[in-house]
Formats: C-alpha cells, structure tokens, sequence
C-alpha cells in the first residue's frame, strides 16, 4: 500500500541511515498499521547494501534458526565463519552469551561498508535468535550495521526492550483519504474512502480491505452504502477472540449496539434488566464508549463484525424488540428499528427528516446512516431527490462537503424536474468553489440561461457566489459578466442576494485597482451577516486597510452558528492572506499553522492552501519542506487551469530565490509571474515587479529594470498604495548612481507608515550600497536595523540572513592602512582604489558599484589627484606596498 502520511517516520529512519553513529530502531506497530510497508520501503532511502528479512512462521521453533537465515543473507566472509558454527553438529551445545560473543567480534572485525539491517516481525523470531539480535543491537558501535527490527509491541521483557522506538501510529483522516484515492482500482467514491477513514480509525489495512469490499457492492455510488459496514476482514479472528471473553449478558447488549450507531441504554434496559451492568463491563473492556444515556461501539469494524455474525432471525427479532422499547421514548430510534422489520411507502421520508433533525444537532455520522438506510428502501423516487437535495444544502452549510457532493449527485441522477435540476447543479458548482476547484463560466451561465426562470430567485444567488469565486481568482471579466446577467434577475433576488451582489462589485473594483473606499460604501453588512463581514474584509485587504481587514475577519471566524461553516474557513483563509500583505509575516504563519490543525484534510480552498504551505515553509527558512510542498502545489497547479495560482507561485518561488541568491531562478520565476500578472490591472495583486527590478539590477540588466520599474510605475499610477509608494522609491534608488542613490535610499526610508517587512527590506539595500562604497560601520548600522524590522515582522528566513551578514567579517570596518598616503580618501574612495589594487576593469567596478564607467573614471581622476600618482600602476603599488592588507572590501552583489 502507499506510504501516506508517514513522512514524519520516513525521516527518522533516513536520519538513522545517514547518521554518523551506528545505532538500532524499534519500529513498533500493530496489526494493520503499515510496518511492513514502511520496512519494506527502506531500500529505497539510500544506496548502503541493505539485507531484509521477514521470519517464516515454520520455523520460529527452531533454536537460532533466525540468526542463521539473517548471516546468510549478510554473506560476510567474517560471519559467514559463526554461522558455519552454527550450522555444525555442536551449534546446540552453543549457549545464547557464546554465540552473542562471537558474532560481536566478528562485527568489529569485517571491514565492509556500511550496511542496514531491516528485520520484519522481529518478534517472531526463535527466541534464541532474538536474545542475539536484541544483544547486539544495544552495542553496535563500530561496526557500521544501522539495524531496524520491526514489533507489533514494546514488550519489557523482550530483547528488544530499551532500543529507540519508533511508534507508527494511525494515519489521520485526511491521510487515510488520501491513502486509498491513491490506490489504482480503477473505480473511485470519494464518499466511500471518508465513510471508510472514519471507521476504521486510521489502520492502513482495514481501510484498504474495507475500501475495496465496498468498491464492489456500492458500483461507484450507484448503490447505498451498508448500514453498518459489514464484511469480512483480517481482523474478525482477534474481535472474534475479544467477544469470546465476555459474559453472555455484555455479549447480548453488544449485540443490540451494533444495531444501531448510538442508543439509549435505559432503552435496552427494557429488554435487558442487567444492561447497566453489562454496559459497565463492555466499557472496562474498552468495546463501547458513553456519553450521558447514551451508548456506541467505538470501533466500527468490531460493530460490523458482531452485526454480521449475528443470525438474520435474532437480528430482526432485535430490530422488532428495540423499536417496541423506543416507542414512548426516542422516535428517531423506533423509525430506524422499523425500517428494519416494518418497511412502509412512508419509511424512508421519516429517515430522510429524522436526518435533517440529526444534522441540525450535529450527528453527522448518525444523519448519514439514516440517509443510507433511506436510499437502502427507496432509491429512485422524486420525493427522495426532492429530500436529498434539502440534506444536500444543509450538510454543505455544515461544511459536511463530500457528503452534500454525494447527495446531489444521487438526486440529479433521480430528479427530472427542472427547478431542482438548476438548484443541484448549483449547488455542485458551489461546492467547488469553496472546494477550489477549477470551474469554467460558461458553464455556470449555460446552467442559468436553460433553467434560470424556474427559480429565478436562486439563480441570482448562484450568479453572486459565481462572481465572488471568480474575483477571488482574479478572474474579473468572468466576474463581471456573472453580475451582469445576475442583473435581469435582481428583482426576484432576496436581500441576503442583493448584498452579496453589490459586495462583489466593490470587491471587483478593488481588486481592478479602483478607488472606492469599503468602509465608507458598505460600513455596516447589512442583512447577508457572514457574506458582508467576509467581503467587506476581503475588500479592506486590498485596500490595504489591513487593520479594518483584521477586524471582519475576526467578527466572522468568532461565530459559533453551525451553518457559517463555510464562511468561517474562508474567512480564515483571507485572514492569512491579509496579514501576508501586511507583511505580518509570524502572525500569517500562526494561522497557517491555526488551519493546518483544525482542517488537516484540506477541504476547503485546495490551491490557496497549496500557496500557503509553499509560503510557510520559505518563511520559516525550510527550503527542503519548501521543496516538498512546491511539488504538491504543482501537481495541483496541473490538475486544473489555474492562472492566478500559477503567477502565485511563481511569484513566491521568485522571491525566495532572490533571497537565498539564486539570481537565475529568480528571473525565470519573477518573469513568468510578472508576465502573467500583466493581464491584471491592479500590479498589488502579485507585488512580483520590484521583486523583478531587484534581481535585474543584482544581475546588472540595468536597463530591462528600469524598463521593469517604468511599467510598475505606470501601472499603478493613480493607486493609493503605501505598498507601491515604499517599493517604488527603494527600486528607485536601487537603479540610481553615486551619493544620489544613498539619497534616494534616505528618502525611501523617510516614511516609517509602510510594513515592517519592505522596511527591512528597503534598510537591507540600503546596508549593501553602503558597503559597496565602503562605509562599513553605517552599512552594519542599516543591517541591524533591518534585523529588527525583520523580527518584528516574525520573518525569520530575512532574520536567518541578516544574522549570516552579521557574521561575514567582511562586513566588519576595515582597519586603517598601513600607508598614511591612503589615509587623504574617503570611505568609499578607498574602496574604489583597492579594487583597483585587485586588477578589477573600470567596466567590473562599474557592475559592482551599480554606477556608470564614466563616473568610475571621473573618481579615479579624482584619486589620481589626491594621491599624486599618474596611472592604475602606481595606484596599485601605493595601495599594495606598506602597511597590513586591509580587509578585502567587500560588495554584496546577491543577497
């Protein structure tokens, strides 16, 4: 099966391969848990000799048997002499200490290279063979053996005992998901893997068989799901051992959980006298979980399996027997039992409105049995379609999105009605749209124009939400077309309606660049709460009225209401990036860090959520996480059209790229982004530009950046940036000559009303011009200050290289020089003349003091004079002849 969400234990084991001590590791993991898998996947982390064993069961009897079989897969000459021993007539008489003896000091004898054991089931092993191993384990220093043995448990009294352990614990939800959509069936029911992942609690093996068994009684969806999952496993010999140990009491009362999902235990009692004490005894065994009167079996494999084992007649009979309990007390259980024993025309609506009530309490997992069990009765009527598609729109208010997905399809493949027909395709679309997803306009206008006027109401709700998805991805002329046709249906539209649609057309304007204020237009919501914090603050954000922004998006993520779910995740998600352009960058990755715990699954805003892990990682100087997670966003990024995240991307890679000095990455980057981002009115949108001009003039292309700098400048001309002003003036003085670039340096730095974070950046130029003309003490005086902007701001890749300056002696002032005729020039003529003292041209100090060869030659001239000296020759031999070398003066070209 695939290695899914075991980066973590992957890592580990690399780190002990490539490790420069010899060492051993325990890899624990039950049943199920992927041991093998992972053990088996060793031989691809590195390219030492790697020798694997996996214990035959035959001959766990057999004393030293074990040793025997892992020496000849070894075949060292060394140790092929103890395991000739072994195999003798008198290897019996050999005791475990002799034998433990002679292979450690064969292991420090043999002069191979390093070598990697990998011993599966361990455990399994002779019980001779594992006191040797767990012995020499513990003392494998010197010997160039790195050694995994692999144990369903960490047993005290094993060998194995007191060796570094490496749990694998269960794979999250998310991961399990990910895990069997990987698999290649040919077949795939995104509703079956999570149905699945939520069973069976995160083992690899019961998902995976659990999975497939499902695959080929469900048909691709075609069929409801079973109510409970029952089938048969590698796991019904251990639940059929566990159930044998109980009293027959706990086992009958077991038998009426498995049911059901949950029930009333003063409900069994009522069949059961002793159900009180037998659910104490379930519950000392771990079987069942409580929670007030209410009592559920925790596993659900194990509830299938006693379901399943269960006669057909003592189940009905149970079903009948609990629905005559439930008849005074629990409505909801009393229609689920009957469902089972007295099938009506009525049966499977009362569970469909039993599962909206369950919904609305937040019994998800209850609500979809229910649904199943429905669809299990009566699939294919249009009352059925009708009702799914109300449970439908409720589970995806919930934020319930695979299973509201699910629900539609099953009712568009029911419904022949061409109201519904509009209000499920609709409600598909918008599930992609919170999803991410890549959904073409057309196809949302086709949708409207064949069957807009049978709701005409939610058609102009649909194109609203359509417009704001597609603003959202810079996408502005498909927004505006949305909000115009939306027009001819403004008078069906509700207020809520209403609200979105004018929010999106400020959002619009923002976004293009426009000059509108959103406090003073839209100060309060109005009547679509959610909606209007939520738009309200995205259209702060591009303002950059980041504080304003903070504040909606705080009003929003702090509601409790159940059906905002979908709005608080997008709030979240515009909150981090509103304090990614606020240059905020250590609150931006808390609430990364916030997201990636409450939603590991990445549900909601797939390709934002790619960008931001992308991001983090640069932030927080993790190139190699960095790496990995670009991977995933460009597999991503490939899967669909995706243009504004591609320019994201680019645009993010470009900058990182610029800072750890890789010139020729970042142009290629930065341009691609800047390319596409010409498509865009507003140039706030990617902020790539003055990353562009930057990299042009550290790569001395000083006229493609002030071509870069003049279409920034033209493109943003009317803006009302603090953004743009800041990074205009820095690129400003970036591109300029002499004193005039210090100059225009100060008078980017004049205004301190700009993010902490272009400050820094704008000091850290600063702090490089000053040491190319060699005013070192100023230039550590700028970086410094930049380190505090810079920590501030919670950046720490921009703090990580601002500390490695720091300690470049480089940067140190230089001593004065030996030769007192030196002494007459300034700083920065001094630094001219030693690099003239190194052989540099006129046309390379030229480059690396970003100045003209005419302005080299008129400071020479002027050198020239002040020493009295007449050519670059006697320059040279006056700056080289007495006194120490001073410190090479040094000029930072890259970051």
């Amino acid at each position: 099966m695939p290695l899914v969400g075991r980066n973590k234990e992957i890592d580990r084991i690399f780190s002990a391969i490539r490790g420069p001590k010899e060492t051993a590791l325990a890899v624990v993991g039950g049943r199920g848990m992927g041991k093998s898998a992972l053990l088996c996947g060793i031989r691809a982390l590195s390219d030492y000799r790697t020798v694997f064993l996996s214990p035959g069961a035959a001959e766990s009897g057999w004393p030293l048997s074990g040793l025997t079989a892992l020496l000849n897969e070894i075949d060292d000459p060394v140790l092929n002499r103890t395991a000739d021993e072994l195999r003798r007539d008198k290897a019996a008489a050999l005791t475990v200490p002799a034998v433990s003896g002679m292979l450690l000091s064969g292991l420090h004898q043999r002069s191979a290279a390093r070598t990697i054991i990998v011993i599966d089931d361990a455990d399994k092993l002779d019980t001779a063979s594992q006191s040797v191993i767990g012995f020499l384990a513990k003392r494998l220093a010197g010997t160039e053996i790195v050694l995994f043995a692999g144990v369903q448990a960490q047993v005290p009294e094993s060998p194995f005992a007191g060796l570094p352990a490496l749990p694998l614990r269960p794979l999250s939800r998310g991961d399990t998901v990910r895990m069997l959509e990987g698999i290649q069936t040919g077949r795939t029911m995104t509703a079956a893997a999570h149905t699945v992942a939520a069973a069976t609690g995160g083992n690899p093996l019961a998902a995976v068989e659990l999975h497939t068994r499902l695959l080929e009684s469900c048909a691709d969806g075609k069929y409801a799901l079973p109510v409970p999952l029952s089938i048969r496993s590698s796991f019904d010999a251990d639940y059929a051992s566990v159930i044998a140990a109980l009293s027959p009491g706990a086992r009958g009362v077991l038998d009426l959980l498995a049911l059901a999902i949950r029930c009333d235990i003063s409900t069994i009692g009522k069949i059961h006298p002793e159900a009180w004490t037998s659910a104490d005894e379930l519950l000392a065994a771990g079987l069942v979980k409580r929670s007030g009167q209410h009592v559920w079996i925790a596993d659900q494999l194990l509830r299938g399996h006693v379901y399943a084992a269960m006669p057909h007649d003592v189940r009905s009979a149970n079903h009948h027997a609990m629905a005559e309990a439930a008849r005074d007390t629990d409505h909801h259980a009393r229609s689920w039992h009957l469902s089972y024993t007295a099938v009506q025309r009525q049966t499977p609506f009362q569970l469909l409105r039993h599962a909206v009530d369950l919904v609305r309490g937040g019994e998800v997992p209850s609500a979809v049995e229910f649904i199943e069990r429905a669809l299990t009765i009566s699939p294919r009527e249009a009352e059925t379609a009708e009702r799914l598609a109300g449970l439908a729109r409720l589970l995806f208010s919930r934020g319930e999105l695979v299973y509201a997905q699910r629900y539609v399809e099953w009712a568009q493949g029911v419904t022949r009605n061409p109201a519904l027909i509009l209000r499920l395709a609709g409600l598909s679309f918008e599930i992609q749209f919170v999803q991410g997803a890549a959904v073409r306009c057309s196809m949302v206008q086709r949708l409207v124009t064949e069957f807009g006027r049978h709701d005409p109401g939610y058609s102009a709700g649909l194109l609203a939400i359509g417009a704001l998805y597609y603003a959202e991805r810079w996408e502005l002329k498909e927004a505006a077309e949305l909000l115009r046709q939306g027009g001819s249906f403004r008078g069906s539209a509700s207020a809520q309606c209403l609200v979105i649609a004018d929010h999106a057309k400020l959002l619009v304007e923002s976004i293009s660049g426009g000059r509108s204020n959103p406090m003073r237009r839209h100060g309060q919501p109005g009547s679509a709460r959610p909606a209007g914090f939520l738009l309200r603050g995205r259209a702060l954000t591009y303002a950059e009225q980041h504080e304003s922004a903070r504040e909606a998006f705080a009003m929003l993520h702090g509601s409790t209401t159940p059906d905002h779910a979908n709005w608080r995740q997008t709030a979240a998600m515009m909150a981090v990036d509103n304090e990614i352009r606020a240059g905020n960058v250590g609150a931006a990755v808390k609430l990364i860090d916030d997201i990636e715990h409450r939603e590991p699954e990445m549900k909601y805003h797939r390709g934002t959520r790619h960008l931001f892990r992308v991001w983090r990682a640069y932030s927080l100087g993790d190139d190699e996480l960095a790496h990995v997670q670009a991977g995933e966003a460009q597999r991503y990024v490939r899967s669909g059209n995706h243009p504004a995240l591609t320019a994201q991307l680019a645009a993010c890679h470009g900058l990182f790229a610029l800072l750890r000095g890789d010139l020729a990455e970042s142009v290629a980057q930065l341009s691609r982004a800047a390319e596409i981002g010409m498509g865009l009115g507003n140039p706030t949108l990617l902020r790539c530009e003055a990353d562009l001009v930057e990299v042009l003039v550290r790569l001395g292309r000083h006229r493609e950046a002030t071509q870069a700098l003049q279409r920034l400048e033209s493109r943003s001309a009317g803006l009302r940036s603090p953004w743009v002003l800041m990074v205009v003036a820095r690129s400003r003085a970036m591109l300029a000559d002499g004193e005039q670039s210090l100059q225009l340096f100060n008078h980017a730095l004049e205004d301190r009303t700009g993010h902490r974070l272009e400050r820094g950046r704008t000091l850290m130029c600063y702090a490089e011009r000053l040491h190319a003309f060699g005013r070192l003490r100023h230039a550590r005086e700028a970086l410094l200050r930049a380190k505090v902007m810079f920590d501030e701001a919670g950046a720490d890749a921009w703090t990580q290289h601002v500390d490695a300056l720091l300690l470049d002696e480089r940067w140190e002032p230089a001593r004065p020089q030996g030769n007192s005729s030196m002494l007459l020039l300034a700083d920065h003529e001094r630094s001219l003349a030693m690099m003239v003292a190194r052989g540099m041209r006129n046309k390379e100090i030229a480059a690396t003091l970003y100045v003209s060869v005419r302005t080299v030659e008129v400071r020479l001239t002027a050198i020239y004079r002040k020493l009295g000296v007449e050519s670059r020759a006697q320059l040279t031999a006056l700056a080289a002849g007495k006194g120490t070398t001073a410190t090479e003066p040094y000029v930072l070209p890259v970051l």
